[in-house]
């Protein structure tokens, strides 16, 4: 068995700053918990199935992203600002209509060697460290104020991703998304 995750990820100079500020952090944290690919958001938990399935989930997403199409707000993806929590800061993300289109992708997707439902995340949030003390923390938020630009408008595509055996992510498709926007707040 092999794990998958279906993620919403930046494209362009959002996804090169975040990428940037992870490696310059990467010794005082343990960037992304080894979850998924950087400067990506789950949309789907990471879901263990056979290496070979992956066709049948492209093909589901596919299915799931077309429906969608004719529902599709401009922006599909706001960025609310960063978010930090006692262990963990993030940008924290809205996107009613992503979430339609897992739901619709969850419902119809038929495996029959998957052993888990899918389960589709409530609150989206793409991590940027984890694991700081409170002291750390407070120096990590100020260095993600002073190098991501968060609040400028940016594209967003959704990913379908499997983990290798050396951890490592492969893309198997994407689908874009178009720009989104900062919230107005």
């Amino acid at each position: 068995m092999t794990k998958f995750a279906i993620y919403v990820c930046p494209t362009g100079s959002l996804a090169e700053q975040i990428q940037r500020f992870v490696a310059e952090h990467r010794e005082a944290s343990t960037p992304h918990g080894g979850q998924g690919p950087a400067a990506c958001c789950m949309l789907i938990d990471g879901f263990e199935e056979q290496s070979g399935a992956a066709p049948v989930y492209t093909r589901s997403l596919d299915r799931a992203y077309n429906r969608g199409l004719k529902s599709r707000p401009s922006p599909v993806v706001t960025l609310d600002g960063l978010v930090t929590k006692p262990d963990w800061c993030g940008l924290a993300l809205t996107s009613p209509w992503l979430k339609q289109v897992m739901v619709n992708f969850a419902c119809t997707v038929k495996s029959p060697t998957r052993k888990m439902p899918l389960r589709i995340q409530d609150e989206l949030s793409l991590p940027l460290a984890y694991g700081a003390d409170k002291k750390q923390a407070k120096a990590v938020v100020a260095q993600a104020k002073e190098t991501i630009d968060w609040k400028m408008p940016t594209q967003w595509e959704m990913r379908f991703y499997q983990q290798l055996t050396n951890q490592s992510w492969k893309c198997h498709s994407s689908w874009d998304l178009g720009a989104g926007q900062p919230s107005a707040s």
